[in-house]
């Protein structure tokens, strides 16, 4: 018995051993995987970070907690939900709906020009005479339809929209000539330059010869 249990010992023994050795033979990760990459003093962390940052809460009375952190729609007023009824009698047009829109938002509408006009000059849809309740930011979307980008100036909050690719703006009208008619129209008038004759002088009458 004696020998046996010390061939097994040994036998356990050198399979460990290779299994030690095997281990140390495994390659290695490298420390960092940006060892080889230069990172620029620019780099900072994001900041506010939501993930390190807990949830804010404050006792409001006795029973009540709430959470001083700000809604969405005080961060971005474009995502506070409206609700919006035009009247039909006014006949609005699609930027006087987005400007009932933007109405107590702090942003507007920017000014017309030729590469908005066909879209803001247009007659509000009648379907649209009642939007919501919904995103402020979506309902811009709706007004304009599907082939306008909405385009946002967050400095000073303006709002705008642009052509998407793949649609173009209808080229602009061109002005038909004005036909020349003389059908009831008055007589040109000639200016007449009257032709002055001129005045023979008298002939020196003939003086007689006293005798």
């Amino acid at each position: 018995m004696k020998p046996l249990s010390l061939s097994l010992c040994l036998l356990a023994a050198a399979v460990l051993t290779g299994c030690v050795k095997s281990q140390k033979n495994l390659p290695r990760e490298p420390v960092s995987p940006l060892a080889g990459v230069q990172l620029s003093s620019n780099v900072q962390s994001a900041q506010p970070d939501l993930f390190a940052t807990p949830l804010e809460v404050v006792r409001y009375d006795r029973y009540l907690l709430v959470s001083t952190s700000p809604s969405q729609a005080q961060r971005a007023p474009l995502e506070q939900v409206i609700d919006i009824r035009i009247p039909a009698s006014l006949s609005p047009t699609v930027a006087d709906a987005m400007r009932y829109a933007l109405r107590q938002s702090g942003f507007s509408l920017c000014s017309i020009t030729s590469a908005n006009r066909v879209l803001y000059n247009q007659a509000l849809p009648a379907v649209h005479y009642q939007l919501g309740p919904l995103r402020l930011s979506e309902a811009l979307q709706i007004l304009a339809g599907p082939a306008w980008q909405l385009e946002v100036d967050a400095v000073q909050r303006v709002v705008c929209h642009s052509l998407r690719d793949g649609f173009r703006l209808p080229p602009a009208p061109t002005p038909a000539p004005s036909a020349s008619s003389s059908f009831l129209q008055p007589p040109a008038i000639k200016t007449v330059t009257p032709v002055v004759q001129p005045q023979l002088a008298p002939a020196p009458a003939r003086q007689r010869m006293l005798k």
